[in-house]
């Protein structure tokens, strides 16, 4: 009897079964309404802290080397940037009248199951202070990596109070 379990549980381990799948979860816009999501990669999320780090650091430098030369970013007032340059250039102006902070609190990678696209979507408070006045703002990102790249960004943000 021993020897039919055993050769059963042998039977059984050996068995190949299909790989499922996975489907996503959600859905897609951008002329893709078929798109569906997964979580992505956490080389997505050490990506993003490397970016948020820098921002921290007011270090253009190495926000220039994580960004892709045709970067676009959509802000939420309606605004677009269109270029890695146009970007620096004015984000430096900001880092110098701003002088902003940004406390990231949540965000999660994930991907595209039909196109491949890897995308994270993080929020954080930015704190701004001018003439020692601070102000926060609660910001959220969507942004989308091409070839470790930041390649888009879309900029949600509100008024916020600072966290004490």
């Amino acid at each position: 009897m021993k020897k039919y379990i055993l050769l059963f549980a042998i039977l059984l381990t050996s068995c190949d079964t299909p790989a499922e799948v996975s489907q996503g979860y959600g859905f897609g816009g951008g002329g893709d309404e078929e798109e569906t999501y997964i979580g992505g990669p956490s080389e997505t999320t050490d990506l993003y802290n490397k970016f948020i780090d820098a921002h921290n650091e007011q270090d253009t430098e190495v926000i220039a080397s994580l960004l892709s030369e045709d970067l676009v970013i959509y802000h939420s007032d309606g605004r677009t940037v269109e270029d890695k340059a146009s970007h620096i250039e004015g984000l430096q102006a900001w880092f110098d009248q701003m002088n902003p902070s940004f406390n990231p609190y949540w965000g999660m990678p994930y991907v595209g199951v039909n196109k491949g696209e890897t995308w994270m979507i993080a929020a954080h408070q930015t704190i701004t202070t001018v003439d020692e006045i601070e102000t926060s703002i609660g910001t959220m990102l969507d942004i989308q990596f091409t070839d470790g790249l930041v390649s888009t960004i879309i900029v949600y943000d509100r008024q916020t109070q600072p966290q004490q």
